[in-house]
């Protein structure tokens, strides 16, 4: 009878120590983030020619909305344009227009027999 309070003792003290052995995994872990931070991708131009699932962070524009698919846009920086996947809810309610300044961070999507994309994971607007 005694053994279930040392076990919730020891289980309620072992806890903290797990969640923060596991902070320092995921993709919470905390840390810089900005161009460069994340495998030097930080231009168009580096994009189109960087690895397929190499992380980026791109500040530019959206140019437009591509024909047939409401979650591809082509975006443009001063190196050049690529087509982004931004998912609706990644928008967070905002209004983005041509003139809007954003950064996205994602990753490199290359596929054979396609124009590289960029698979956002994350927007700000600047």
């Amino acid at each position: 009878m005694r053994l279930i309070p040392v076990f919730v003792l020891l289980f309620a003290l072992a806890a903290p120590a797990w969640g923060a052995f596991q902070e320092g995994t995921g993709s919470a872990a905390g840390g810089f983030q900005g161009p460069g931070a994340q495998g030097g991708v930080a231009t168009v131009a580096q994009a189109l020619s960087a690895r397929d699932d190499s992380p980026c962070v791109l500040t530019g524009r959206i140019v437009r909305r591509e024909a047939g698919d409401h979650e591809h846009y082509l975006f443009r920086d001063a190196t050049g344009e690529i087509i982004v996947d931004i998912d609706d809810e990644l928008f967070m309610g905002h209004t983005v227009t041509p003139e809007t300044v954003i950064r996205i961070y994602g990753e490199v999507d290359k596929e054979a027999f396609k124009r590289p994309k960029v698979d956002v994971d994350r927007l700000e607007i600047q």
